[in-house]
């Protein structure tokens, strides 16, 4: 079966009330809003990763995408 492969390059305002992230290590609540992301220590938001890059495209207040390819692999 083919695949479609999306290459894109770009960049996007999250909304914090929008996007979530994810605890990866340490202590804390498994997933927080951007919001309380926001209000953490520079050390402890490295506890954490974005939950879904499209989610933060999907619902930005504003971004620009610098680059799409769509290709096909068989």
């Amino acid at each position: 079966m083919s695949k479609i492969i999306v290459t894109v390059s770009g960049w996007c305002e999250a909304d914090p009330e929008k996007v979530r992230f994810q605890l990866i290590s340490g202590d804390g609540k498994e997933y927080i809003t951007g919001t309380e992301w926001l209000k953490l220590s520079e050390c402890t938001r490295e506890d954490y990763i974005l939950e879904c890059a499209g989610t933060a495209f999907a619902t930005a207040l504003g971004g620009e995408y610098d680059y799409v390819e769509v290709e096909v692999q068989e």
